[in-house]
């Protein structure tokens, strides 16, 4: 009887600990969902944001240069975001590269639009490529979010 009782009880502290493993995973997972939301929210906006400056406009260099900086600073947050499973473990190392090709580009944005800096093409033309690059993994990000991967894109699971 003793056996029997010990069992049953080794049995339910097993179900309960693993149900509580189980809800805790599924609440970090919902938290890490609705952060990379509001981020994903954040970098459209600042997106629409950008595309809406008038070129012609002699602020437009220095509008542009602040929503790089802000694009920059939700890249970081994407980068930054714990990573609850293995799952998403794309979505951190997409982002940390992300992270990177923004920062390289911003900094070459910046010295392009630096106080007495002679414009050079080649550096804008670098800076952009730059950004495309952090553009992409933010995109290639948003669509395997959606269940979708690019036809374009390798992505190994490990």
């Amino acid at each position: 009887m003793y056996r029997k009782s010990f069992i049953l009880f080794l049995s339910l502290l097993c179900a309960a600990f693993l149900g509580g493993c189980a809800t805790a995973d599924t609440v970090k997972i919902a938290s890490f969902e609705a952060q990379i939301s509001t981020i994903i929210d954040s970098i459209e906006e600042i997106n629409d944001d950008m595309n809406a400056v008038d070129t012609d406009s002699g602020s437009a260099d220095v509008k542009m240069l602040a929503y790089m900086k802000d694009l920059s600073a939700a890249i970081d947050k994407l980068a930054a975001l714990e990573v609850p499973s293995s799952d998403y473990q794309y979505v951190n190392d997409l982002a940390l590269e992300a992270q990177e090709y923004m920062s390289e580009a911003l900094t070459l944005y910046s010295q392009i639009l630096s106080t007495g800096a002679e414009y050079d093409p080649d550096v804008a033309e670098t800076a952009f490529a730059y950004y495309e690059k952090a553009c992409r993994r933010v995109s290639v990000i948003v669509s395997l979010l959606h269940g979708n991967t690019p036809s374009d894109v390798e992505i190994t699971y490990e």
